[in-house]
């Protein structure tokens, strides 16, 4: 299925800079690539695992009726574009058989954007009474990946599956909140490449610049956060912990190293919970 890294452009042939997103400022993403999920996930994180590069969620049961499992991050986000590969790849014997997009969940009210593959529908609705606000027919199958995409503006939202539109909610019942990833009625659902861009979105990627030395660095804010590097991009790749200790120098941890001769890969991972 992957892994594969997005490359960052260098300015010598010497190094190559690797980061777990093409991330620039205003961007929080994860392409679900490492072994473990990020502490950063917050929720119901014994429902969903990391598989071949992927973030696979289960909420399911033979008989009776199973809550939405949901894992969100952030904390008050509220103007921005989130967008995320899914792929319900199994499906319950009940009728939801849906992944999702979780938007601004402030603990009392959100929205939910969902891939309802049984009914071949695409849905938004409320987290709190589950009022629908918009339905569209959409022939939707099992074991196919869709891009999924909100964008949202005020009391504004417009949604995209595949780059083609939906439709548009007007609704201010919840105005900012987490955003994340939710399974229902389903034995397997996959996630890929979340991202989410705003102007007050805090990002979480790894940034480089080249002098006598190389400085790497990220927000101060991503204390879960490790360095690791590597010599080669290959399937036994090995990652190493870059064992220099980060130095905070404003809102951002730099590490500082020596140039040295042949290519080097470095890679911004969260620590296992």
């Amino acid at each position: 299925m992957k892994p594969r890294l997005e490359l960052l452009r260098l300015l010598t042939a010497s190094i190559l800079l690797a980061s777990n997103s093409c991330t620039f400022a205003g961007t929080w993403s994860d392409p679900f690539s490492e072994n473990v999920l990020g502490s950063d996930w917050q929720g119901d994180r014994d429902y969903f695992s990391m598989v071949d590069g992927a973030l696979k969620g289960v909420s399911a049961a033979p008989i009776a009726p199973v809550a939405m499992h949901r894992v969100e991050v952030g904390k008050d986000w509220a103007d921005y574009t989130v967008e995320c590969r899914i792929n319900v790849v199994e499906p319950n014997l009940l009728v939801c058989t849906k992944g999702a997009l979780i938007l601004r969940d402030n603990g009392i009210d959100g929205y939910v954007f969902a891939l309802h593959v049984a009914t071949e529908t695409i849905e938004v609705y409320r987290l709190s009474d589950e009022e629908m606000l918009l339905s569209q027919k959409a022939p939707l199958a099992l074991q196919t990946w869709y891009l999924a995409r909100a964008e949202l503006q005020g009391a504004t939202m417009t949604f995209f599956v595949d780059d083609q539109l939906i439709g548009t909610v007007t609704d201010g019942r919840s105005l900012s909140g987490a955003v994340g990833v939710a399974v229902q009625d389903a034995l397997e659902v996959l996630f890929e490449d979340f991202t989410v861009r705003g102007p007050n979105i805090p990002g979480n990627g790894l940034e480089w610049s080249l002098g006598e030395k190389l400085t790497l660095s990220w927000p101060s804010s991503l204390t879960n956060s490790i360095l690791k590097e590597a010599s080669e991009l290959s399937p036994t790749m090995v990652w190493s912990t870059v064992t220099n200790t980060p130095v905070g120098v404003g809102e951002q941890l730099t590490v500082t190293l020596d140039p040295s001769s042949g290519i080097h890969f470095y890679l911004l991972v969260p620590k296992s919970p």
